[in-house]
């Protein structure tokens, strides 16, 4: 697991709560890799998504920082273009 001891819930209440007042969902298939969804205000209608957020990349509070950089930017923007790298970001 990333974040040395931070369970995978743990980091899902970390994330989520990073982006308060927004509603932000996080989820995990395969227990490798996040998909994120930052909505505005309580819904999820015109939502943004992050994907593909490998689990090992977030191996500091520097990296989980960064990540809801991305995420924050993509929302203000409105619209997101995937990346070339992970994580993938989408509107």
């Amino acid at each position: 697991m990333s974040l040395s001891g931070v369970s995978m819930l743990e980091m899902r209440q970390l994330i989520e709560q990073a982006c308060l007042p927004d509603r932000c969902e996080v989820s995990s298939r395969d227990g490798v890799s996040l998909t994120i969804r930052l909505g505005t205000g309580s819904s999820l209608a015109d939502c943004v998504t992050l994907t593909d957020v490998r689990l090992d990349s977030l191996n500091s509070s520097r990296d989980l920082i960064g990540l809801l950089g991305k995420l924050k930017e993509g929302q203000r923007l409105g619209h997101l273009a995937p990346q070339k790298a992970s994580p993938h970001l989408r509107a």
